[in-house]
């Protein structure tokens, strides 16, 4: 029993960076170690498959499938781990309502147990907590930011920092698809300032810096981020990862190729693993991105829900605007906004609202609506939102309101596209002299990121060239954008190039 409290105490080093070596310990143990604690058959279960390269979701249900469901494990532990076993593996299987149902029972018998239970797996609760909140996540369940919040706690005050970047991954990546961006920023720099790093995790990482990005019109920063990604570690987020990359599809080839890809994507998995919870709105996100670019509907890969969340509302407003049906799509933004929806589809729907109001001849009702909307993107720089409109309607509802909107959303596509637009000096036409005043405000590390941007370096060249980490040249970067007011690396240069 003390050798299977080394194994607890040391599982977030190994089962993240040596799962061979553990397992191979573990099959060390007496016989009598599983008897006592079931929970150990789950370990190596769990182990056998992080070694092998395989989805860990499916845990074997040691305690029961030693005791064929007739005797239930003894230890707090042991039970937790069970429950948690059994909701991950309803999760893998697409049996959400199940596997939510699973997590809350765990979370209730972890509250109801007494202080010394609870400090017997005070080291274990961490990597528990992370599943349980994935559980939610995944199923649109509330507790799920509480889930990830505890684990990355808990794991920071035991030692454990493998399981606390994780969780404070998992939170960023929640909240910056929710349309938090602020928020998930916090969360991505103490994920990063957690020097921890694990390639089999941290794809969560780099999937949200993507999104970021996206969201603020840096494609090329969005692109680098999802490079990071090793082959095959995106597991669980594929979906989310093909919403981000359907974002910065561009051209007329790439947004084609995400298209097959969500297609070949879908047709090689069970329908309830892609038309329900976080992954068919990834999915409905990805398919509005596509569709935009391609300006041709696209097949639904997930059937119309008879439940629908504020992000199929939010898709089916934008489609009807976009068919220029602008009283059904105003209906359907506000039946969006009355569902207390995400700071994304609130942003969304209240841009719908406004367009179709301005196309519908109510001008005194546009106003406010895109007033509104403008304050939530600018807020949380979800700039990518506004690609839901047409460029005319963006720029008239920018005139009607006197507020502005990145000047790259609001020329022609194609001078957009082919380099001829009359404006490529940022997000809004400012004098020479606002232009000079903006470059007076960079400190000196700012201009030197300019120049080195300006001549095409990649966020890896400058980072090497300025002795400095990515992460740093990423945070310089954001800055860097805000005083200048431009949105993408290609305004930075453009601007820097004319100064």
């Amino acid at each position: 029993m003390a050798a299977a409290d080394v194994f607890q105490r040391h599982w977030d080093l190994y089962a993240t960076r040596d799962p061979q070596t553990m397992l191979e310990a573990l099959k060390g143990l007496p016989g009598e170690v599983f008897v006592e604690r079931p929970s150990m058959l789950i370990a190596a279960d769990y182990l056998q498959q992080v070694a092998s390269g395989q989805d860990v979701g499916r845990f074997h249900d040691g305690a029961r499938d030693l005791y064929g469901g007739t005797r239930e494990p003894r230890e707090l532990l042991d039970s937790l781990i069970a429950l948690t076993g059994r909701a991950a593996g309803a999760r893998m299987e697409g049996a959400l309502d199940t596997a939510r149902l699973r997590s809350v029972e765990a979370r209730r018998m972890l509250e109801r147990a007494d202080e010394s239970s609870r400090g017997r797996a005070r080291e274990s609760l961490p990597h528990l907590m992370i599943q349980w909140g994935r559980c939610r996540e995944v199923a649109d369940a509330d507790g799920a930011i509480a889930e990830y919040e505890q684990s990355h706690h808990l794991g920071s005050i035991t030692g454990q920092a493998e399981i606390a970047r994780r969780a404070a991954g998992s939170l960023a990546w929640l909240l910056a698809e929710r349309g938090r961006l602020s928020d998930a920023r916090s969360w991505l720099e103490k994920a990063q300032a957690t020097e921890r790093d694990s390639p089999r995790y941290d794809a969560v990482l780099h999937l949200t810096e993507a999104l970021i990005a996206a969201d603020e019109l840096d494609d090329d920063a969005a692109t680098e981020a999802l490079a990071c990604i090793d082959e095959g570690a995106i597991g669980e987020y594929w979906a989310a990862h093909l919403w981000v990359r359907a974002m910065i599809a561009r051209g007329p080839l790439a947004p084609l190729i995400v298209r097959h890809e969500m297609a070949g994507e879908t047709e090689r998995r069970a329908r309830p693993l892609f038309d329900q919870g976080a992954n068919r709105r990834y999915l409905v996100r990805a398919a509005s991105a596509l569709e935009i670019e391609l300006d041709e509907p696209l097949s639904p890969t997930t059937p119309n829900p008879e439940d629908p969340v504020p992000a199929d509302v939010v898709r089916q407003a934008r489609d009807l605007y976009r068919a220029g049906s602008h009283a059904a799509a105003r209906a359907h933004a506000r039946t969006a906004l009355a569902a207390s929806p995400s700071v994304r589809d609130e942003a969304a729907a209240q841009l719908l609202l406004a367009a179709c109001e301005f196309a519908l001849g109510g001008a005194d009702a546009a106003g406010p609506a895109f007033c509104r909307a403008h304050a939530l993107i600018t807020h949380e720089r979800l700039f990518h939102t506004y690609r839901a409109l047409t460029t005319s309607d963006l720029k008239s509802l920018s005139d009607l309101s006197g507020l502005d909107v990145p000047d790259s959303l609001t020329r022609p596509r194609e001078s957009f596209e082919t380099g001829t637009g009359t404006n490529t000096t940022g997000s809004n036409p400012h004098s020479a002299s606002q232009r000079h005043a903006n470059l007076d405000a960079l400190t000196r590390r700012e201009r030197e990121l300019l120049v080195l941007i300006a001549d095409g370096q990649s966020f890896a060249d400058i980072a090497d060239t300025l002795f400095i980490s990515r992460n740093t040249v990423k945070t310089l970067t954001r800055s860097l954008y805000r005083k200048l007011d431009v949105h993408s690396r290609a305004e930075a240069a453009a601007l820097a190039r004319q100064l």
